[in-house]
């Protein structure tokens, strides 16, 4: 491309690149019709081998990178949230904040005699002192995702299946006949409505969001790094980190040129192979941008080379600092 030829130069070049990692619209349909087959028969054995799966589940909620439109290479992975509801009423329960980590919380059943006397096996499985067990959790849904893969009969489209863990994800390995693999991440959550501390909300995200949020807990676990202070093993063993999804695609929705330069700085990473850099650290410096300036204006595709370079200041700073999330 000849720069030159363009009245905006910056702005042009960037938008042949995106163009360049257009998805295959057929190889989307194809995969998405394994993905939709792959869970309804999946979920079912999930269900027959295991009575806690059966009454906990709740429904699958699509999130990741392919549903929020940033994805910026072959649609072969899936991020897929089990969503799983507790038999308790929400007077039950309560979700406790922690200072030390504003990204975590405990979930903490109050009146836990009356939910355990119920569901004993329940209160074996997943909890301890009344606090719910990110790892138990972690541990329960890999044991029965192993389980039901004893006996379970892949989709015809594909001639394999099998499983490895990945975080707080029980991974499954689809093998289509053609020899490519589809990677599709099973995350247990929880979900909830996290009413957030005016001492741990930054007030930008407030008046973007409100401060009562729909939210998964997911049983990632607590590290203290960066500037994250250390917490004692037995509570750190109780946090679950809250991810707030629907708000954080609000926050980007329809506007400008924010998902464009999240997808540049996707390319950038993986060109450069910048390894510790999550695409959802990318995306969160992004989701901070437009917090500090909310502007149709600011954000327009004209102006995307502009933000693209204030994005690249905004993670050299973030990256410098260890304060991305």
């Amino acid at each position: 491309i000849e720069a030159q030829r363009f009245r905006n130069p910056g702005v042009s070049i960037l938008k042949e690149i995106l163009k360049n990692i257009k998805l295959d619209e057929d190889l989307i349909r194809e995969n998405n019709a394994i993905l939709q087959e792959f869970l309804r028969t999946f979920i079912y054995k999930l269900k027959e081998v295991d009575e806690l799966f059966d009454l906990l589940f709740s429904e699958c909620r699509y999130f990741g990178s392919f549903y929020s439109d940033l994805r910026v290479s072959t649609p072969d992975e899936f991020d897929i949230n089990m969503v799983f509801r507790l038999p308790v009423k929400d007077s039950q329960f309560e979700i406790v904040h922690q200072p030390q980590a504003p990204s975590y919380v405990k979930y903490y059943l109050k009146h836990n005699s009356i939910a355990f006397e119920r569901y004993p096996k329940l209160a074996k499985t997943f909890f301890d002192d009344g606090y719910l067990i990110p790892q138990k959790v972690r541990q329960w849904l890999q044991s029965v995702v192993d389980k039901a893969l004893r006996t379970y009969i892949p989709p015809r489209s594909c001639t394999q299946v099998r499983a490895r863990q990945a975080g707080p994800a029980r991974t499954i390995i689809l093998l289509k006949r053609d020899g490519t693999i589809i990677d599709i991440d099973l995350v247990p959550v929880v979900e909830c409505t996290l009413f957030l501390p005016r001492s741990s909300l930054d007030g930008r995200v407030e008046s973007e969001v409100g401060n009562d949020l729909d939210a998964f807990l997911v049983p990632k676990p607590y590290s203290s790094f960066g500037r994250q202070r250390p917490i004692n093993e037995r509570e750190a063993s109780r946090l679950w980190r809250s991810h707030f999804p629907e708000p954080e695609d609000d926050i980007i929705h329809d506007l400008g040129c924010v998902k464009p330069v999240i997808k540049l700085l996707k390319l950038l990473r993986d060109k450069e192979d910048w390894k510790c850099l999550a695409s959802y650290y990318l995306k969160t410096v992004v989701m901070w941008m437009v917090l500090e300036i909310d502007n149709e204006d600011y954000w327009r595709e004209d102006k995307m080379d502009k933000r693209f370079l204030d994005a690249l200041q905004k993670l050299d700073r973030a990256v410098e600092q260890k304060r991305i999330t």
